[in-house]
């Protein structure tokens, strides 16, 4: 499914996604902005963005971070439009060789192997498409993570850094501690207008924001409490974030409850202790 829409005056957003069984999986969105494109979506879909952005201005990529589905379309815009790609200069290899990210069978199914393109690293201050970008770091979903402030109008591109919902599965290449390290970077430079990476676009975010890093900080305490408690992290996942065989089948493992409660109490600085031993009453 390829769907786009103007949002603004001047930026557009293109939503990408595979669909099975009637629903949306795992929508991936890139905007354009004046003639930024920020980020290029999946590599199933990459004919369908070509020819959305043909006849229209485009200067520059960006890619938010290097992941198949933000990536996507680099090779064949990069052929096809001939305009440069930034990145993070972590991102870059990657992007130069996708097969590097190794992509799991649910991966390719729904997203698709990026081709390889050429990046070049992404300066402190972006100017493209009649806009000028302030580039900062936001690691914690990846570590070549970066946001996209444009401060004369408050315009937070922010990729993976927020996503909206509560968390009940995780990533082990997740870094809590980053990402809520990132989280309260997005609150300090207090977009008026952000717009992520799966689409939803939120006017002052700030409460949003503050309420993500609630749920993790209020989560992650609870998971530390068990832990003190004498529970195993299974248990704990169990307990406070049932029901996740069909993500963990369905990614082969790659998206777990229990990854989500290793990160807490990775965060809580309790990931190598040895929980006690439970009371009799319990076992």
């Amino acid at each position: 499914m390829f769907r786009a829409d103007a949002i603004k005056a001047g930026i557009a957003r293109m939503v990408m996604s595979r669909e099975l069984f009637g629903k949306e999986l795992y929508p991936a969105a890139c905007y354009l902005v004046g003639g930024l494109l920020v980020d290029t979506g999946i590599a199933h879909l990459r004919k369908d963005l070509v020819s959305f952005l043909k006849g229209k201005p485009f200067e520059a990529i960006v890619n938010t971070h290097a992941h198949e589905d933000h990536m996507g379309a680099n090779a064949l815009l990069q052929q096809v439009f001939k305009v440069p790609i930034y990145a993070h200069r972590e991102a870059l290899p990657i992007i130069s060789r996708p097969a590097l990210l190794k992509l799991l069978p649910y991966q390719k199914l729904y997203f698709g192997l990026p081709a390889p393109a050429h990046a070049d690293p992404i300066p402190e201050v972006l100017e493209a498409g009649g806009h000028r970008f302030r580039v900062h770091p936001a690691p914690g979903h990846s570590p070549d993570h970066v946001l996209l402030h444009e401060e004369e109008h408050g315009w937070l591109f922010c990729g993976d850094a927020f996503i909206a919902g509560q968390d009940r599965v995780f990533r082990g290449s997740y870094d809590l501690a980053e990402i809520l390290g990132t989280l309260r970077r997005i609150l300090a430079l207090a977009p008026e207008i952000m717009f992520t990476g799966m689409g939803a676009v939120l006017r002052r975010p700030a409460a949003r924001v503050r309420g993500k890093i609630a749920q993790y900080e209020e989560a992650a305490e609870r998971a530390a409490d068990l832990f003190r408690s004498g529970f195993g992290e299974k248990e704990i996942s169990r307990k406070l974030f049932p029901g996740d065989g069909m993500v963990r089948f369905v990614t082969t493992g790659d998206f777990t409850a229990l990854k989500l409660v290793r990160a807490f109490l990775r965060y809580k600085e309790m990931g190598t202790v040895t929980p006690p031993a439970l009371p009799e009453r319990i076992l």
